[in-house]
């Protein structure tokens, strides 16, 4: 399976498992937990909980049915969503530096004044 890739998706966030499901949809392009479990060798009590994490995520599509089937989203549209939300992490977390920052200068200026 496509090693290099996970570890690229890996390193974006995406666990073993997530990584492996993510590319193997690709491949299957549409397939259900079993054949998902068969192509990618992600254990079989994990893959429906991984799956799960991804459809919450928008990672995946599930379609319902017995047994329901599952599509990966585009790539384009991964790319946009890994895009945002890494945007807005680094801005929250640029806003609490700032807050912390500035709680620092405020502390700094009442030990100046006593």
């Amino acid at each position: 399976m496509h090693i290099e890739l996970i570890n690229k998706l890996k390193k974006l966030g995406f666990t073993e498992n997530e990584a492996k499901v993510y590319v193997g949809l690709l491949s299957l392009n549409e397939a259900t937990a079993r054949e998902i479990h068969e192509f990618t060798h992600v254990p079989r009590p994990k893959i429906y909980s991984v799956l799960e994490r991804m459809a919450k995520k928008g990672y995946v599509e599930v379609k319902k049915g017995t047994p329901a089937c599952f599509k990966s989203i585009d790539p384009e549209q991964l790319t946009e969503k890994l895009k945002a939300e890494f945007l807005f992490s680094l801005n929250e977390t640029l806003k609490e530096l700032n807050f912390t920052g500035n709680r620092k200068t405020d502390a700094i200026k009442l030990e100046s004044v006593l």
